[in-house]
C-alpha cells in the first residue's frame, strides 16, 4: 500500500534461522573392542555380523586405513590403542599429525592436581612419539601446557626430532627459560609456526625459514628490536602474522616490514605505551588492529590494503597520535571501527577523505556509554566516504542531523543498519531523516534494542506513513 513492504520480525521467532543439517560421516564404533567403520545402517548389520562370527576383520586393514581411523583420536587416546593386539602396537607410530595437551588429557581423565608422577608419565608419552618412534615423517606437532614443568634441554629435543622428520605446522604452547634458543630457526620445511605462552624470543642471526607462510605469536616476549627484524627478514615467503598479548617491553620500535605479507592481526600488547609501530607491507591486504596508542605510528606503502579492522582500546586523554593510522587506512574499501577509534578519527584535522570505502561497520560496544560524548559524530565522517553503499552503525553514533545531505546518502548508500534502536522520538528522526534523503536506498534494517518490544508496532506505523526519497526500499525491524 505504501510502496515498499515493512517487516517485523521476532528474535525469538526469527524466520531467518535455518535448522541445522546432518551430514553423513564415518561413524566409529568398537567391535570387541575393535574400532569400526560405517558410514551407512548396513554397516551397523556389518558390525553385528561381525560380533556374531567373532572375526577380527578390522585388523586386515591397511596400516594406512587404521592410521587414518586412528587419527580421529588425540595422541593420547591413539597411544593406548597399542594394548588391543600385536597388530595395532606399533601403528599410533606412523601416525602424521602428534598432538599433546596437557590440560585436556588430563581433564578427560578428571585428574584435578599436577602431581610429579602424573606429570613425568605425560612427558615419556611425548618421548615415546618424537624420541623413539619409527615414523619418518611428523607433519604437525602440537604441545600445549599452561604449567612450568619441562625443561629447555627435553622441550628442544622434542622440536629438534620433528625439524628433522619435516615437520610443517608447529603449535607450541608452554613455558621454557627466557636464555634458550629454540631449534626451529632454519627449517626449510616448516609453513606454519604457532608460539604461545611466554616464550621469549631469542632470534639468532642465521635464521632462515624459507617456506614459513603462517607465524602466530600469543604472549610471546622479544629480547631486542633486531629479533623482531631478524624473524621477518628470515621469513621470505610470509603471508600471515598474528600477534596477541606480546610482551614489547624490551623492544622500541616493533617494526614489521615485509614485502609478501598479506594478513596482519595485532591484538592487546603488553608495554606498548613506549614502543613505535612501524608497519611496511606493499602486499598487505587485511589489517586487525587492537590494541591501546602507542608511542608513534609509521604506516607505509599499504596501497593494496582493502579490509581493516581498528580498535583502539579507551584511553585517559583521546590523543591525535592515531592520525597516522588512519592516514594510512585510507584506501581501504572495508572498514570496522569501535567507539573510541571513531572519536579518534573525528579528532584528526583535517578528517581523512576514505575514497574507494564501500563498507563501514561501526558495532556497538558497550563502553561507548561510559566514554565521553562527542560533539561530532557519525554525521561528520559520512561527508568523507563519498562512495559509501553500506553502512552499520549503532544509533548513537549518529550525533545529529546535518542540513547538508552527505552525497554518499543522496547517490551510492544502498544497505543501512541501524542496532541499538529504541522507540523515542530522537531514534525515529533519525530514520525518518534516512528515509527521506536515501536516494538509492534499497534496505533499511533496524534491530531494536533488548528492552523494546511493545514499541516495534508503533515504529512501523510511523514509517509507514513517513516520506522516502527510494520508493522500493524494503524496511525490515527485528
Amino acid at each position: 500500500k505504501f510502496g515498499s513492504p515493512i517487516e517485523i520480525v521476532n528474535k525469538k521467532k526469527n524466520p531467518n534461522i535455518r535448522h541445522h543439517l546432518l551430514s553423513l560421516a564415518a561413524v566409529f564404533i568398537l567391535v570387541d573392542g575393535i574400532p569400526f567403520s560405517s558410514s551407512t545402517s548396513s554397516g551397523f548389520r556389518m558390525a553385528e555380523q561381525v560380533r556374531m562370527e567373532k572375526v577380527d576383520r578390522i585388523s586386515d586393514l591397511h596400516d594406512s586405513i587404521l592410521t587414518h581411523i586412528l587419527s580421529f583420536l588425540s595422541t593420547k587416546e591413539a597411544i593406548k590403542t597399542s594394548v588391543l593386539s600385536t597388530r595395532w602396537r606399533y601403528l599410533f607410530d606412523l601416525l602424521p599429525n602428534i598432538d599433546f595437551d596437557l590440560e585436556e588429557d588430563l581433564c578427560r581423565k578428571n585428574i584435578k592436581s599436577y602431581s610429579t608422577d602424573v606429570i613425568e608419565n605425560y612427558m615419556c608419552s611425548v618421548d615415546r612419539m618424537l624420541l623413539f618412534c619409527n615414523t619418518t615423517n611428523v607433519s604437525k606437532f602440537g604441545f600445549k601446557c599452561l604449567i612450568k614443568m619441562v625443561g629447555s634441554n627435553r622441550f628442544n629435543g622434542w622440536i629438534s626430532a620433528a625439524v628433522d622428520r619435516g615437520v610443517k605446522h608447529l603449535d607450541l604452547s608452554t613455558s621454557v627459560l627466557p636464555s634458550s634458543t629454540l631449534p626451529i630457526f632454519t627449517c626449510k620445511t616448516l609453513v606454519s609456526l604457532k608460539l604461545g605462552k611466554y616464550f621469549v624470543l631469542n632470534v639468532p642471526k642465521d635464521v632462515h625459514l624459507p617456506n614459513l607462510k603462517t607465524l602466530h605469536l600469543h604472549s610471546v616476549g622479544f629480547l631486542n628490536d633486531d629479533s623482531v627484524k631478524r624473524l621477518l627478514s628470515g621469513c621470505p615467503h610470509l603471508e600471515d602474522m598474528v600477534t596477541r598479548k606480546c610482551d614489547l617491553g624490551n623492544i622500541r620500535n616493533f617494526h614489521i616490514s615485509h614485502h609478501l605479507l598479506k594478513t596482519l592481526t595485532i591484538r592487546y600488547s603488553y608495554n606498548s605505551y613506549q614502543c613505535w609501530l612501524w608497519i611496511n607491507a606493499p602486499n598487505l591486504t587485511s589489517l586487525e588492529y587492537y590494541d591501546r596508542l602507542v608511542a608513534g605510528y609509521s604506516m607505509e606503502n599499504l596501497q593494496s590494503l582493502t579490509k581493516a579492522v581498528i580498535d583502539i582500546s579507551a584511553c585517559k586523554t583521546l590523543r591525535a597520535d592515531a592520525t597516522t593510522i588512519f592516514k594510512g587506512i585510507c584506501d581501504v574499501s572495508s572498514l570496522v571501527l569501535s567507539d573510541t577509534s571513531l572519536q579518534l578519527l573525528l579528532r584528526c584535522e583535517p578528517l581523512p577523505v576514505f575514497e574507494n570505502l564501500i563498507k563501514l561497520d561501526l558495532p556497538c560496544h558497550l563502553r561507548f556509554r561510559y566514554s565521553n560524548p562527542l560533539q561530532k559524530g557519525l554525521e561528520t565522517l559520512l561527508s568523507s566516504l563519498p562512495a559509501l553503499e553500506k553502512l552499520e552503525f549503532y544509533q548513537e553514533a549518529l550525533r545529529s542531523l546535518p542540513e547538508k545531505v552527505p552525497s554518499c546518502l543522496l547517490h551510492k548508500l544502498k544497505t543501512i543498519k541501524v542496532t541499538n534502536f529504541t522507540d523515542e522520538k530522537d531514534c525515529i528522526g533519525k530514520v525518518k531523516y534516512i528515509l527521506k534523503n536515501g536516494g538509492v536506498l534499497e534496505k533499511l534494517i533496524i534491530v531494536t534494542a533488548s528492552h523494546v518490544s511493545i514499541g516495534k508496532k508503533w515504529i512501523s506505523k510511523t514509517l509507514c506513513v513517513s516520506s522516502r526519497e527510494s520508493k522500493p526500499c524494503f524496511i525490515l525491524i527485528i
